[in-house]
């Protein structure tokens, strides 16, 4: 008995220590594991590095890469070497990138390499509205898109920066979105509205008017019974923006805006366009057309729950751009493509586009670099400074310098000439939009490790503009922009 007792002993001890010896050989792979894992990755990195400078199209090889080194710092090593090994089996069936141009679409929308701003035409109701050639007025006074072609983007942007009698400073932005949805942006004395409607294509026109006004008029509905509407005087000029609450407790704003001097034209609606930026997400490059008008406004703002409406007057922008996918429109033809089977396009880069308001002029321009490896046609390089001292002029001669951090600049530097002058400003950004700075977006179709931006910032400028022989001393004069940028991986 004691005998199969010290066998039964011994036996048991023996898997014990093989059950130890087989844990301590399991713990040493797995303390191995992540000097393979690293190993492997460099093997990757080599050859990554080897075939993007080659050319070749990585985006699906950097996804899995990504998904690997997060696998791995979570502690997830299996994991880390399943993501690992598809990285490297993406990277093995990349092909090289066509960076050749695309095929040029035989009818629809054209470009063209020179400003559009030497156009001095006053925008007419169908420049607004163009129906028969953008849209279609189907019924219930619905406006659609005349199908057959990738429209990208309608804007109507109203942009206004004033001050009240009391010293109150506003910053607003409207926009009456044609599809999706969009909340007005207002900041009075530096804090941001957030109780505000949004409001939602489709977009409703009314050649006789509506809500009161007897000019032509758009419309779109909100949020909680709310209307946005947007009216044209065409004869005086003249544009009526409201925000009209469903009762007195609500959000209101009115606004009566006189266009001055001539407008900064990106393109007749029917086209030729101008090139605003290349599409992050496909190889393709976003063409616009349209026009901005600027002048000064006056309007009320009455807040939620107050009963008060406060005075304010000030520079207003409205922004009346279409944008089309330029060489998409080829695959458009006979109406054969659908947004839904066509790749996504993404942002637009890397533009910058500004107004600059003083009482006695305004500048406008558009300015844009392009990022990729193709020989795309002249992106928009462009401006105008208008109504200064009731004269307006073309200002196509300028440079502008970005300083600060690549994707969200801090100030900035306009030169240039015109014909009766010149501009030497200098700009310092005193508040970004979003307000806690602009969002970086990894990845393009050209470089995978790209990173881009958008966003908006409000800017004060100073400097000297001369005019006919004369000095104009600027300081502290407020500017407003919208920008996209692009910093290569």
């Amino acid at each position: 008995m004691n005998k199969k007792l010290i066998i039964i002993s011994c036996g048991l001890t023996l898997i014990l220590i093989l059950g130890l010896l087989y844990f301590l050989f399991l713990e040493k792979k797995e303390v191995k594991l992540p000097r393979e894992l690293k190993q492997e990755y460099l093997k990757f990195k080599k050859e990554y590095l080897k075939k993007k400078n080659q050319g070749y199209d990585l985006r699906e090889a950097t996804w899995w890469i990504k998904e690997a080194r997060k696998a791995y710092f979570d502690g997830d090593y299996k994991k880390a070497k399943e993501y690992l090994d598809k990285a490297l089996l993406a990277l093995k069936k990349a092909e090289k990138i066509d960076f050749s141009l695309p095929e040029t679409p035989e009818k629809g929308w054209n470009i063209t390499e020179k400003p559009n701003t030497l156009i001095e035409k006053i925008p007419t109701v169908k420049d607004w509205v163009p129906i028969g050639i953008t849209y279609n007025l189907e019924e219930n006074n619905l406006l659609r898109y005349i199908p057959g072609y990738p429209w990208q983007q309608s804007c109507f942007i109203f942009v206004a920066i004033g001050e009240s009698k009391e010293g109150d400073i506003l910053f607003y932005q409207g926009r009456l979105p044609f599809e999706g949805g969009f909340a007005p942006r207002i900041n009075v004395n530096g804090d941001y509205l957030r109780n505000v409607p949004r409001f939602k294509g489709g977009m409703y026109y009314y050649e006789n008017g509506t809500e009161g006004y007897n000019y032509p008029t758009v419309l779109v509905y909100g949020t909680k019974g709310y209307k946005e509407i947007l009216a044209y005087d065409e004869k005086n000029q003249t544009w009526y923006h409201e925000i009209i609450p469903p009762d007195e407790n609500g959000l209101k704003i009115k606004i009566k805006a006189k266009a001055l001097g001539v407008p900064f034209w990106m393109g007749p609606q029917e086209g030729p366009y101008i090139v605003h930026g290349a599409f992050s997400g496909t190889k393709d490059i976003d063409a616009w057309g349209g026009f901005w008008v600027v002048g000064k406004f006056e309007g009320t703002v009455k807040l939620p729950q107050e009963k008060e409406e406060k005075e304010f007057s000030g520079y207003f922008l409205f922004d009346r751009a279409t944008h089309i996918a330029y060489y998409a429109q080829q695959e458009y033809q006979g109406e054969a493509c659908r947004e839904i089977a066509c790749p996504a396009r993404g942002g637009v880069v890397e533009f910058s586009c500004m107004g600059i308001f003083h009482d006695n002029f305004t500048i406008t321009l558009c300015d844009s670099k392009n990022p990729t490896p193709v020989n795309f046609p002249k992106f928009q390089h462009q401006g105008r400074i208008n109504y200064i001292f009731n004269e307006s002029y073309p200002f196509n001669d300028f440079t502008l310098k970005s300083f600060g951090e690549k994707l969200q600049p801090s100030s900035f530097e306009l030169k240039g000439s015109f014909e009766e002058g010149s501009v030497d400003l200098k700009g310092k950004v005193i508040e970004y939009w979003p307000p806690k700075g602009w969002a970086r977006v990894e990845g393009t179709w050209w470089d995978p490790e790209g990173k881009r931006t958008w966003g908006r910032a409000f800017i004060s400028w100073e400097g000297e503009i001369k005019f006919k022989g004369k000095a104009i001393k600027v300081k502290d004069v407020i500017g407003i922009g919208e920008f996209t940028r692009f910093k290569g991986g």
